[in-house]
């Protein structure tokens, strides 16, 4: 792999374009589909949770209207500003994405040798195995580099920043400042790249994840399924043993949670997993609730 071409301006360009389909672009987190599965899987949940069909918009969004404009204009600066990150720092992210690549094939290469190039294309198990691995690796890098920004004050001075409001919406989920989401992608395309050069190690040639419309075909089922809940009032919980391996919306809350019994709890992004291995995992009762904010 070769470091591709890169303008500036073009990079710009590029990111102005992404901002005008956010509803549009299946990469986008706010994907027309994904907005409106979020939807019907709110509704749906709080009429079998017994809340009357008028009082919907309440349970959903049980902050003033004030509590909630007043957060968003940091909520849409952040986004923007962090949505160019990708953009405008791209070659950065590729050449952390070789590294892991790199680190992982020097791995097993005395087991499998250094893949090489023109070798016959990848069979369709090994194209869904890197799309797997791809989205479970890069899982666990952001599990650490979440971990990290809680654990060092001058990390968790900046991390402030996303668990400060009292409302919880999907634009919380990008309300980082810059360089923070900038260790964050560092660290998902590493752990990204680390398990495509797992595949390519195994297969002796380069594999690409299986794709659905330009997207990892794991991240596209996430993305349908939980990530706007994931950052929301909806109290969606997973069966117990489904909880031991995904992040549920309601377990996500308790990370949000301001009671001391909640910190540096469920740092997960989309596995569990990580939080039950390493021991920061917290399965929330079915009628347990949570003030969200910074504590005093």
């Amino acid at each position: 792999m070769t470091l591709p071409d890169y303008d500036p301006a073009q990079a710009a360009s590029r990111w102005l374009d992404s901002l005008g389909g956010l509803l549009t672009d299946a990469g986008s987190p706010f994907w027309w589909p994904t907005l409106l599965a979020a939807g019907v899987a709110a509704v749906l949940l709080s009429l079998f949770a017994g809340v009357k069909l008028r009082d919907i918009p309440r349970a959903l969004f049980p902050h003033s209207r004030q509590d909630m404009l007043r957060e968003l204009p940091v909520d849409i600066a952040c986004f923007v500003i962090g949505s160019a990150v990708p953009f405008l720092l791209g070659p950065a992210l590729f050449l952390t994405s070789i590294a892991g690549a790199s680190v992982a094939v020097l791995f097993l290469s005395p087991l499998t040798g250094i893949p090489q190039a023109g070798g016959p294309a990848p069979g369709m198990a090994m194209l869904v195995a890197a799309a797997v691995l791809a989205f479970t690796a890069g899982d666990f890098m952001l599990y650490w580099s979440h971990r990290l920004f809680h654990r060092i004050p001058l990390l968790w001075r900046s991390h402030q920043l996303h668990h400060a409001p009292p409302v919880l919406t999907p634009l919380t989920a990008f309300r980082f400042w810059p360089w923070e989401a900038l260790v964050h992608f560092c660290f998902g395309a590493f752990g990204q790249g680390f398990g495509l050069g797992l595949c390519a190690a195994i297969a002796g040639v380069e594999v690409t994840p299986y794709q659905v419309l330009g997207v990892n075909v794991v991240a596209l089922a996430w993305n349908i399924a939980f990530a706007n809940l994931r950052h929301s009032h909806v109290p969606l919980g997973f069966p117990r043993w489904m909880s031991f391996v995904l992040v549920s919306p309601h377990m996500h809350q308790v990370h949000h949670s301001v009671a001391a019994e909640h910190h540096d709890r469920n740092f997960g992004t989309a596995l569990a997993l990580w939080d039950w291995l390493f021991g920061t995992l917290y399965l929330p009762r079915k009628d347990e609730r949570f003030r969200f904010g910074l504590s005093p």
